[in-house]
């Protein structure tokens, strides 16, 4: 009696996780800053490129193992674009991280339509930290990893719509347009 119990038990739990894994949506990202940035400290300053530790902080997590980086060749129903933006305070050794977060989705045939961004979010924290030049590199992977734990809620709270499939040719657009409008105003 016990043991069918527990069968039925296992059945729901993961007909339930399947069906939260074929609702879930399929994303892609696109890290939005392409240029060096520098962090200040007292004595020196740090300077870094945010893309590619974005990048690996997103696939060092398996809440991310699913989002793909954003290429033409993907089709997937929302683009997340990130802008990380870090900064410190010598005085106080406090590291700032901000992640800017706009989710794009295809609903309009103008890829730059207003309507095609369903969502757009700010996520902070910060950390009381002393870096050099060795660490450092250990500190903004740690800053950029927990910015991206706090998107997951995010994510899972999103209202994304299946029905507009959603192709990397905008990703395409925002890395060929250095002045784009699109980048400046966020």
């Amino acid at each position: 009696m016990t043991n069918a119990f527990v069968k039925k038990i296992i059945l729901f739990i993961s007909t339930l996780f399947l069906s939260s894994l074929s609702y879930a949506a399929n994303l892609q990202y696109y890290v939005n800053q392409a240029t060096n940035q520098t962090l200040h400290a007292l004595n020196s300053n740090f300077h870094y490129q945010p893309s590619p530790l974005m990048s690996k902080a997103i696939e060092s997590l398996p809440a991310y193992s699913n989002i793909k980086k954003c290429s033409t060749n993907n089709i997937t129903d929302a683009i997340l674009i990130l802008k990380p933006i870090l900064s410190y305070n010598p005085q106080s050794t406090i590291l700032y991280g901000d992640l800017n977060v706009k989710v794009y989705q295809t609903r309009s045939k103008d890829q730059v339509n207003p309507d095609n961004f369903i969502k757009t979010m700010k996520i902070s924290l910060w950390k009381v930290v002393q870096y050099d030049e060795v660490t450092i590199g250990y500190y903004i992977n740690e800053i950029y990893t927990e910015l991206l734990n706090k998107l997951t809620s995010e994510i899972d709270s999103l209202k994304i719509d299946k029905n507009h499939p959603t192709n990397g040719s905008y990703c395409d657009l925002l890395s060929t347009l250095k002045e784009s409008r699109l980048n400046l105003n966020y």
